[in-house]
């Protein structure tokens, strides 16, 4: 694998997850929206996408020859944490 290419990637997709959790948020701002389940869930799990996207890069750097396990794990831990997102969305 390529692994200056993943990093690109996921710096990417860090950075486009943090700003639409910057729009979503200043969206909610703006709206003067209450902060319930359903209206601060979709925000944070674009940030939290945007976190494990952070670790995993940090990762990467320091053990390159690892990337396959660590996005691997990235990918796992950002469908949890979407799905999770999207259950408090829609239950709460």
């Amino acid at each position: 694998m390529d692994v200056n290419r993943i990093q690109r990637i996921l710096n990417s997709l860090m950075i486009l997850s943090f700003l639409i959790f910057g729009l979503l948020a200043g969206i909610i701002f703006i709206a003067d929206a209450p902060l319930d389940n359903t209206t601060a869930s979709l925000p944070f799990a674009f940030l939290f996408i945007s976190a494990m996207t952070l670790i995993t890069t940090g990762q990467i750097n320091d053990k390159p020859q690892r990337v396959e396990k660590y996005v691997r794990e990235w990918l796992i831990i950002c469908i949890f944490g979407v799905v999770v997102g999207a259950l408090t969305f829609t239950l709460a």
